[in-house]
């Protein structure tokens, strides 16, 4: 069977859509394929950072709330087309229902055009990858020592090791690593009797935020959420 011939660039009158060839790099900055190159490039990166914005704007302002992949996913398809957009899966089907009214109120807000990206399937799946690490890393990970900062704080870590001897620092430090990983869920112990009284505010306080932990289970601006919360 014969190779199917590639597509030129030429025979695509409308600005919106776009096609993958296997050229020279040379050649994709020719003046017939720069400037679709750079449209098409100002259009996904405008995507990723209203779509980074709506996330947020759909935390803070829905009673509850998700996010995954699939939050992402239809953010991004409801930014691109708007209403416009009919996925055929159910599960997709619900989350547009569920994210529609947010994101709509959200283009309003910020007078949002949708640029209406034509086969865009590709572009989304790289976006919404990309997005998904970036809560990921700069959220959880950041988070987390952020949180470590927090109960060094609280049990004057700084102020132990310059008073305490050596025999007794490293004591405290062994103690220390022992709470930390009772309070990030490393281990449970049977009981926490052994715990000081504040100790044990300190571990109710923590686990009182309601934090994912796991590893498979991403924080994705829980704790935003939660500071919202205890500034009203």
């Amino acid at each position: 069977m014969p190779p199917k011939k590639k597509q030129k660039l030429e025979k695509l009158d409308k600005p919106t859509l776009h096609t993958c060839n296997k050229t020279s790099f040379a050649k994709a900055f020719l003046p017939n394929y720069r400037q679709r190159l750079l449209d098409y490039i100002a259009i996904i990166h405008q995507l990723a950072d209203h779509a980074s914005h709506a996330l947020k704007f759909y935390i803070l302002s829905a009673p509850t709330f998700t996010v995954n992949e699939e939050t992402i996913e239809a953010i991004l398809y409801l930014l691109n087309k708007g209403e416009a957009w009919h996925p055929r899966k159910e599960a997709k089907k619900a989350w547009r229902d569920c994210l529609l009214p947010y994101v709509q109120r959200y283009c309003h807000i910020v007078s949002f055009v949708h640029p209406n990206l034509q086969k865009e399937q590709q572009s989304i799946n790289y976006l919404t990858a990309s997005m998904m690490t970036n809560l990921k890393v700069n959220v959880q990970e950041h988070f987390m020592q952020m949180l470590l900062r927090y109960i060094n704080l609280q049990l004057d870590v700084k102020g132990q090791k310059q008073r305490l001897k050596s025999d007794a620092r490293n004591a405290f430090f062994a103690r220390l690593r022992y709470l930390k990983s009772i309070f990030l869920f490393d281990i449970v112990p049977e009981s926490l009797d052994d715990l000081t009284a504040e100790e044990s505010e300190l571990l109710e306080e923590i686990w009182s935020l309601d934090l994912p932990f796991l590893i498979d289970h991403p924080l994705a601006y829980v704790t935003t959420r939660t500071s919202s919360r205890d500034r009203e």
